[in-house]
């Protein structure tokens, strides 16, 4: 969230400097002079002058505000955040200090804070900031009728506010809720005349609605595309590509929408916040797993655990785009499932462990601490014994040994689709980052990484006794009957007459974690079939690939 830093209309400095010659402690004409300053980036003279402003009148709150922005402008976040704090807690309470605490808060991502703050004031204070941070708190917590309401109020509180009204957009369409993030839109449109992610927003909504033309000719306006290329902000910059190439792509301009993905791809890959992430990682992780593992085994070497019961545990994997949240949304129709959150839950367990281990005491882990990890991955969720909990995080087919030796007898469900169908579906998704998903730049680094990855498995599969079963996405889509009564006598369930509707349990759940939210909510349909065909880009990797279309039996 943006902090509002300085008054930007300020221009005649003459005057202030004139008012001083008769005032010389004159509070307005002095604060007025400071924010020219920071107007002009002279932040040491400004700094002087909010230093001044707290001696001529430390009651006042406009001061202290200033003179903490300084310190933010400099980074010196500590201080900045103790001004507001002491300001708020030997002087006065203040709803400016208040709001203005509360945005660096946020902006330092300390929610434990930022909550705490917020709760103290809340209630007293009737404060657009602060109900909209009770929403962004609630949102990241997957509380999203909650959050709704408190953005809501933000917005009734300020019409003006347009975070509040961007955060309930996001929230409508992820829940595929058209006809309220429509009406958000209208309602917007009447107050932001020239807000470029508002035309993004509507863009999107006529893509939602199937009318891609509409929303072509609204991304590919002269002005609007001369707007979103200027943006400094490449966030919005890599939402109006991938828009882009999705609508290009719906309207069978393939060579544009794969264009429009490598360039979204390309900023994307560029955030700072995406800049800790390496291919490299999890590629060095393969690379000793597979060296690890390189000889069939076929040794009992992995006794059944004796600690917490896991026969009810499965783990749902497969390479990312291969239809694992078809699935997950298919099984958590069922009544007697668990169906976990797309959550690392095993991966913060493995982490922990080898931060005092090598790779070759994973051979070696006692009963104790065995237990130990069970109790460990138990506890980040709510366990139900009495459900088969599903851990549905396709990515873990990498750590299919770990699984195997901390959970021997949990049972694995292996998604898979056309290979070239899940590399071109990985280059065109947009994802949040981690070290693998960095792998899906262009169709090159994508195949080289589902090469590495299915190596690696079918290794496991070699060393390892491993009660898994095979669903392909194709087989699905073509026999839904079928395909869902054997994955459900897999895993020891009765077929239940709601498998039928996934649908209605999508629009049922307030988020969906993964890209194929809006997918999901749809019936069932082919066109993701052989969707590989639409893209000539693909030919250049079909000799790389051709072993696991021959192993899949494509």
């Amino acid at each position: 969230m943006n902090e509002k830093h300085i008054n930007l209309n300020i221009n005649d400095k003459s005057l202030y400097l004139n008012i001083l010659k008769n005032d010389p402690k004159n509070y307005e004409a002095i604060l007025k002079l400071g924010l020219i300053d920071v107007n002009e980036n002279n932040l040491s003279f400004a700094k002087e002058k909010f230093k001044k402003l707290l001696k001529i009148n430390v009651a006042r709150y406009e001061g202290h505000l200033n003179l903490s922005n300084i310190y933010s402008l400099e980074g010196d976040i500590l201080k900045a955040n103790n001004i507001l704090k002491d300001f708020l807690i030997n002087i006065q309470e203040n709803i400016e200090i208040i709001n203005a605490l509360a945005i660096k808060l946020s902006n330092l991502k300390e929610n434990g804070s930022l909550e705490i703050h917020i709760n103290k004031y809340i209630d007293k204070y009737e404060s657009h900031i602060l109900y909209y941070l009770k929403g962004y708190i609630l949102s990241k917590r997957d509380r999203i009728s909650e959050s709704e309401v408190f953005f809501k109020k933000s917005i009734k509180l300020n019409v003006n506010f347009w975070n509040g009204y961007q955060d309930l957009l996001k929230q409508y369409e992820k829940q595929s809720r058209l006809i309220d993030f429509k009406k958000i839109i209208t309602g917007a449109k009447k107050i932001f005349k020239n807000n470029i992610m508002l035309t993004y927003y509507e863009a999107l909504y006529f893509f939602r609605a199937k009318d891609y033309k509409q929303s072509l000719n609204i991304l590919t306006n002269n002005e609007v595309e001369k707007k979103f290329l200027i943006q400094k902000n490449d966030v919005v910059l890599a939402d109006y590509f991938h828009l882009l190439s999705r609508v290009n792509e719906k309207l069978a301009f393939y060579k544009e929408s794969y264009s429009f993905a490598i360039k979204r791809n390309n900023i994307t890959l560029n955030f700072k916040e995406n800049k800790i992430f390496k291919k490299e990682l999890i590629l060095d992780t393969i690379t000793v797993y597979k060296n690890f593992f390189d000889k069939p085994s076929k040794q009992n070497i992995i006794n059944v655990s004796k600690g917490i019961n896991h026969s009810n545990l499965t783990f749902l994997i497969g390479f990312p785009r291969s239809g694992t949240t078809l699935l997950d949304t298919i099984l958590r129709s069922h009544s007697k499932t668990l169906v976990l959150e797309e959550k690392p839950y095993l991966l913060d367990v493995r982490h922990d462990f080898y931060k005092n281990h090598k790779i070759n005491d994973i051979l070696k882990i006692n009963e104790t601490e065995k237990i130990k990890m069970q109790k460990q991955y138990f506890s980040s969720f709510d366990y139900r014994p009495d459900k088969l909990i599903i851990d549905k995080y396709p990515l873990n087919l990498i750590e299919l040994g770990f699984i195997k030796t901390i959970f021997p007898d949990s049972n694995i469900i292996l998604a898979i689709r056309h290979p070239l169908d899940c590399i071109i579906s990985c280059v065109l998704t947009s994802f949040k980052m981690n070290d693998g998903m960095v792998n899906f730049k262009n169709i090159h680094t994508t195949s080289f990484f589902y090469n590495e990855c299915f190596e690696l498995l079918f290794k496991y599969f070699n060393y390892y006794e491993i009660n898994y079963h095979t669903v392909k996405y194709e087989n699905v889509i073509k026999n839904f009957k079928d395909e869902i009564n054997k994955l459900i006598n897999f895993l020891n369930l009765d077929f239940e007459e709601s498998l039928n509707n996934y649908q209605k349990t999508a629009r049922k759940r307030e988020k969906i974690n993964t890209p194929s939210y809006d997918q999901v909510v749809q019936p069932i349909y082919s066109s993701s079939i052989n969707r590989y065909k639409n893209f000539d880009e693909i030919k250049n990797i079909k000799t790389d690939i051709k072993r696991w279309v021959n192993q899949f039996s494509y």
